[in-house]
């Protein structure tokens, strides 16, 4: 568990406190901008939760206040920008029984079935791998560092990607791309996701997030209403199909294959280090 972070100071021209935030850091680099930082490097920027909960809030305030108008989201350190859920945390869960606890509407870190309204963009700063995936695959627009990869790996630990990412990958990459992807568990490689056409730009790590910042700022240059309306028109043919689908993958897969003993096996050989002995599915 992270410790609690200090709070940066807050503009002047931010109307409302952010919510209580101890995984990752707020700044705001310049005027109209919010750059969020997961800050779990040594744990490769995984989220429990407790941070997936704090990220839901934050994204609805980032939403809501008036000055604010493009954001840039990226991970401390310089091997992950998110490794995905906190799987030990998640095994703990389904060992013991407790509740987990829900996440927000927007999925998981706030962001993998989030509409919203304003724009977010992604700084890769290293691994995106299962939820850390799933984010980038929900992102506005990405950019990324030489070291950069994708994956969602989750059929090698017994689990699936049900907060959004199979059916948003099959929109941008088509079936076949899709399928190598999701039922290989394989690494899209830095060079793969540009022609792929999920990164718009490799960025060296000492120059990422101010890339990044630089490309919101154009973006917060223009009629704030205007790019509201663009972005969600234009994500409006996607929503009302990829929503859905994630809602129905949820609801007809997700409890089942948590508390299928795969799940559980490959969770423990994941904390054990070690290959996972499959048992026959009975789904």
């Amino acid at each position: 568990m992270a410790s609690p972070r200090t709070r940066n100071s807050v503009p002047s021209w931010i109307e409302n406190p952010y919510p209580h935030v101890e995984h990752s850091i707020i700044s705001f680099p310049a005027k109209h901008i919010l750059l969020v930082t997961i800050n779990r490097p040594e744990f490769r920027n995984c989220l429990p939760v407790e941070a997936t909960i704090e990220l839901g809030a934050l994204w609805k305030w980032y939403d809501a206040e008036p000055e604010l108008r493009c954001a840039v989201f990226t991970g401390a350190g310089d091997k992950a920008f998110c490794a995905g859920m906190d799987l030990k945390q998640r095994l703990d869960i389904i060992d013991t029984n407790d509740v987990a606890w829900e996440y927000p509407q927007g999925g998981f870190g706030g962001m993998t079935n989030r509409t919203g309204k304003k724009p977010i963009i992604c700084a890769v700063n290293g691994h995106a791998h299962g939820g850390g995936f799933e984010i980038v695959l929900n992102a506005d627009v990405t950019f990324a560092s030489p070291n950069a990869t994708f994956a969602l790996p989750e059929v090698l630990r017994g689990v699936a990607a049900l907060a959004g990412a199979l059916p948003r990958a099959m929109h941008l990459f088509g079936n076949h791309r899709c399928m190598d992807l999701i039922l290989t568990g394989r690494r899209l490689s830095i060079e793969e996701a540009v022609q792929w056409g999920l990164v718009k730009e490799v960025v060296s790590q000492d120059k990422l997030v101010a890339r990044a910042v630089e490309y919101a700022i154009e973006i917060a240059s223009n009629a704030p209403d205007s790019v509201i309306i663009s972005r969600l028109a234009a994500r409006e043919a996607w929503e009302t199909g990829v929503s859905r689908a994630t809602m129905r993958g949820q609801e007809l897969w997700a409890e089942a294959m948590l508390k299928s003993k795969n799940a559980s096996e490959g969770l423990t050989a994941y904390r054990e280090k070690r290959d996972p002995n499959w048992f026959p599915s009975h789904l």
